[in-house]
């Protein structure tokens, strides 16, 4: 095994406790012999021509130099510290090995031992051992186990996520020791706004991490005020727009409904309650419009889904989604807009739209069953939040596998949340960064129009429907269903391999990339 930074005992963790003292004297050290110099050769002759007569006249440029020049090495110090620190530099790793040795001396993971001396007793400290290793985006840290410590060393991984901030990405174990990933510099992954785009079914939304429609479709949002949730839905309309047609529905009539002022969104965008709840009836026969198209191509194959031939996939977004059922009347006539005639509407929608290229997208503040139900929750497959949530609301959000997780509220940042792509594995996500000089009505006023494949002339009369049913009902979703599933363990498969491999090759002291890139060199 790869031996990195060991701890052991009180002195270390002193000297990491005076990190700034410590480093921070030999930074200045530099500007210390200048000031030598210049007193050797500046001040020095001025004082022996004084021949004994001083006066504080002559004193007065030296000291001033010699104050300036301590302020400004300290100063230049703690720049050069902080700096560090914040780049994720040398400094930024002292800090954590600081933190480290801190968090084990306080909770007492440390083995003591008492010595006989002269004077009496003397009880000595020491840590057990503990490596850590950083390297590129990811930390790491190993423990050994086999010892008086290993049940809390196994349980370890949960308070350092919370203390560094960043996400256990992989566990790994080895015979006397376990190691933890975590994820780190995630923000300098964000993309820009107007770089985002959607292609062939899939949307990176930061680097690295992207959400595949065409296999995982449908998407939950969730996020107060303040947290970024507007300008995320934003960023998906401007890349999803790239590559087929956006629906919008707004029922607070808030900034979203503003699109529908741009000759992009002309009949797109809907506020009322009345237009939102046609808009999601309508969703629901374009998905059949479109199977009942896909059905009548000369190349009509079974299993294949829209984009087989050659159609344009169709985005619904429902922002406020809490705010738009509190409206509904829960019963009512035959011609009222009930809570339960719109999930008897989308419920379809969610469940095999996938293969006519219809997804929903669907915004809320919180995601308990009191504002939507569980049976349209968990078909939505790729999962975001955005801003601060309580536990119980990430759990809402995520599932209860995912209650062990160490979600972490980050304050003064808009923007950062977690997201679940749909494998089941929430990470740390921060959306699409956006200059402060950025004019969204200008972007938006300017927007293409959006691409779509039109088939308002398919009529889908009774028999259509049967027919319809019969291709496209229970044993097509039960299908679906498998096939998604299928899906999400592979690329829960695939995620759980990269962290892994990720993982060996700090160990090997090579970086992730380089593995890959030697990988592929060989396959060719």
């Amino acid at each position: 095994m790869n031996k990195l930074f060991v701890y052991r005992g009180r002195r270390i963790r002193m000297l990491h406790r005076n990190l700034l003292f410590k480093y921070g004297l030999g930074i200045c050290s530099p500007f210390f012999v200048l000031l030598g110099v210049y007193h050797f050769f500046i001040t020095y002759p001025m004082v022996e021509k004084m021949n004994g007569e001083y006066t504080i006249q002559p004193f007065i440029i030296p000291v001033v130099v010699t104050i300036a020049g301590i302020v400004f090495s300290i100063f230049f110090s703690v720049i050069v510290i902080r700096s560090s620190q914040l780049r994720g530099g040398f400094f930024a790793k002292q800090y954590k090995k600081q933190m480290l040795a801190e968090y084990l001396d306080e909770n007492e993971f440390v083995i003591k031992k008492t010595k006989k001396t002269e004077k009496g007793q003397k009880e000595t400290r020491r840590f057990p051992k503990v490596y850590y290793r950083a390297n590129g985006d990811t930390d790491e840290f190993t423990f050994k186990i086999g010892n008086k410590f290993q049940d809390k060393f196994l349980q370890i991984g949960r308070p350092l996520e919370d203390m560094y901030l960043a996400d256990l990405t992989a566990v790994k174990r080895e015979q006397g020791f376990v190691t933890f990933c975590y994820l780190i510099d995630v923000q300098s992954k964000r993309i820009k706004f107007e770089d985002l785009s959607a292609k062939d079914g899939k949307v990176e939304l930061m680097k690295g991490v992207v959400w595949e429609y065409d296999a995982l479709p449908h998407m939950l949002i969730t996020g107060g005020t303040g947290g970024g949730k507007t300008y995320f839905i934003y960023s998906l309309i401007s890349a999803l727009g790239k590559e087929g047609r956006v629906h919008i529905a707004d029922p607070k009539n808030a900034d979203l409904a503003d699109l529908g002022n741009f000759d992009a969104f002309k009949g797109l965008v809907a506020s009322d309650k009345k237009d939102i709840f046609k808009q999601m009836q309508e969703a629901v026969e374009l998905m059949d419009k479109r199977f009942l198209h896909m059905k009548k191509q000369p190349n009509y194959t079974i299993g294949k889904n829209y984009r087989y031939y050659g159609m344009k996939p169709e985005f619904f977004i429902v922002d406020e989604w809490a705010a738009f059922v509190s409206v509904l009347d829960k019963y009512g006539r035959d011609d009222a807009l009930t809570e339960e005639k719109l999930y008897e509407s989308i419920t379809p929608l969610v469940l095999k739209a996938r293969q006519a290229g219809v997804f929903f997208i669907l915004a809320t503040q919180k995601a308990g069953t009191d504002v939507i139900r569980s049976a349209i929750r968990d078909n939505l497959m790729c999962k975001v939040s955005l801003g601060r949530l309580s536990e119980q609301g990430y759990i809402m959000t995520f599932g209860d596998d995912n209650k062990n997780k160490a979600f972490i509220n980050k304050y003064g940042v808009v923007g950062r949340g977690y997201i679940d792509v749909g494998a089941g594995v929430p990470q740390e996500l921060y959306s699409a960064l956006v200059d402060k000089t950025f004019d969204f009505v200008e972007f938006f006023k300017n927007f293409p129009a959006m691409p779509f494949t039109d088939v308002d002339a398919v009529e889908v009369t009774e028999e259509d429907k049967e027919i319809l049913e019969d291709i496209y009902g229970d044993q097509f979703v039960s299908e679906e269903r498998e096939q998604i599933e299928s899906t999400r363990s592979e690329h829960r498969a695939e995620m759980i391999k990269e962290k892994n491999e990720k993982a060996e090759a700090l160990l090997e002291g090579v970086s992730y990339s380089e593995k890959v890139k030697k990988r592929q060199k060989e396959t060719v």
